[in-house]
């Protein structure tokens, strides 16, 4: 079996510790070393606006000010990952910003906001052509959306976090066996939610694991493309889809991973928009290189892959 070993491990923490955003600095020692939240919910504040949404390139491909709902479920996963809960400075917020921004004619969250457009982008994060983008945001992000507005439930309205779940869970039931993969993984943001109903639960388990099994790549010759792989779904051994995806190639696409670090002990991303603001792309991938590598490294660790 291969694994990572104690200095590639090192290389990487090297470039978390010094080059990596605050906020993935802070998330490396909490994860890693034994650190304490605190240091993680101070990293966020810079990236959280008055009107308690998120922004300023929280996620990184996008690099306006202005908050969105987008990058407002980044804040939360990071929230849920840490442990906060209801009384967590910045989370009570953060869901009066997503209950501010709910359209009630559609009974879903626009994904970005017209203030996108006001600083430098990804091509995909256009405003005029998001909706038809994203199909409607039918699951991306409102999955993820209904997710943390259940899990952190005592903040919000019971009749309308119970209506919007049992919606979102009706629409993955009622939807076809194959998934874009953005949508796919709001949907396992939804089911890694704390507390969801049991029946509801087991039949989101049921249809995801059909989901992931058609819409997943599961040749190792494509993986070096962007697309869904299977450990961008299936995040631990412990995971409820891991079912879905054989042994055997979970196993290959760890190894993939392994062999994709760079020198400098980062995993870069494999997109770019350099050809619309090559400054600010550096920027982004330089910090892309951060939330990357530690995604990576818990990833490793879940599976056992890193030497000890």
């Amino acid at each position: 079996m291969k694994m990572l070993s104690r200095e590639a491990f090192g290389r990487a923490a090297d470039y978390l510790r010094n080059e990596a955003r605050p906020l993935e600095r802070a998330l490396f020692a909490h994860h890693f070393e034994g650190g304490g939240r605190t240091a993680v919910l101070a990293a966020l504040v810079p990236y959280q606006n008055a009107d308690g949404g998120f922004g300023r390139a929280l996620e990184p491909d996008m690099r306006a000010e202005a908050s969105s709902v987008v990058a407002t479920t980044v804040a939360l996963d990071i929230l849920r990952r840490v442990g906060a809960t209801e009384e967590t400075s910045g989370l009570p917020a953060a869901l009066v910003y997503l209950m501010d921004n709910y359209n009630v004619e559609t009974g879903r969250w626009p994904i970005i906001s017209p203030a996108v457009e006001d600083a430098p982008h990804a091509p995909w994060w256009e405003y005029a052509a998001s909706e038809e983008s994203f199909r409607g945001f039918w699951a991306n992000p409102r999955a993820s959306v209904v997710g943390y507005l259940w899990q952190y439930r005592k903040l919000v309205p019971s009749p309308f976090v119970e209506g919007a779940l049992r919606s979102a869970a009706t629409d993955l039931l009622t939807y076809s066996q194959t998934m874009e993969m953005h949508d796919l993984l709001c949907y396992v943001d939804l089911l890694e939610t704390p507390d969801l109903p049991g029946e509801m639960r087991e039949n989101m388990i049921d249809k995801l694991r059909r989901v992931v099994a058609r819409s997943v790549v599961m040749e190792p010759a494509e993986w070096d493309d962007y697309n869904l792989k299977p450990l961008t779904v299936v995040r631990s051994p412990q995971s409820e889809l891991a079912a879905a995806v054989d042994a055997a190639v979970l196993d290959a696409n760890l190894d993939h991973l392994l062999a994709a670090q760079s020198p400098d002990g980062t995993w870069p991303p494999n997109w770019s928009w350099d050809f619309i603001d090559a400054d600010a792309w550096a920027a982004a991938e330089r910090e892309w290189r951060g939330v990357l590598t530690l995604r990576n490294l818990e990833t490793l660790r879940a599976f056992g892959r890193i030497e000890e």
